[in-house]
């Protein structure tokens, strides 16, 4: 049985879905690259079916400019441990909060 990867990202946005999340751990790390000061948020999920979930975000303090909406970060989600499921696919990134909140507006229906 296939279930697919939006089932974990809405748990972990508090949207209905058929798991729950059962323990949380969270790490920041902060970090310099050149001039710019990088912070990354790591979380993993533990669910109650069993499956581990990763999810990321690095952020730096690099001004994105007056004309962009959306702040540059790159956000992913990755399964650490699946279980005796297969869960698909298994890792989704994206590019900025802006593209994962439209994608998951569109996947609001699965």
């Amino acid at each position: 049985m296939t279930i697919s990867l939006i089932t974990y990202i809405k748990a972990i946005h508090h949207q209905q879905t058929s798991v729950s999340i059962s323990d949380r751990e969270s790490y920041t790390r902060h970090y310099t690259d050149g001039e710019a000061e990088i912070t990354t948020i790591e979380e993993v999920f533990r669910f109650n079916n069993g499956v581990v979930i990763r999810y990321a975000i690095e952020r730096d303090n690099v001004p994105s400019g007056p004309e962009v909406m959306c702040e540059e970060c790159w956000i992913s989600y990755e399964v650490a441990d699946a279980g005796a499921l297969e869960i698909r696919p298994v890792r989704k990134v994206f590019s900025h909060r802006c593209q994962e909140l439209f994608w998951l507006k569109i996947q609001a229906g699965s």
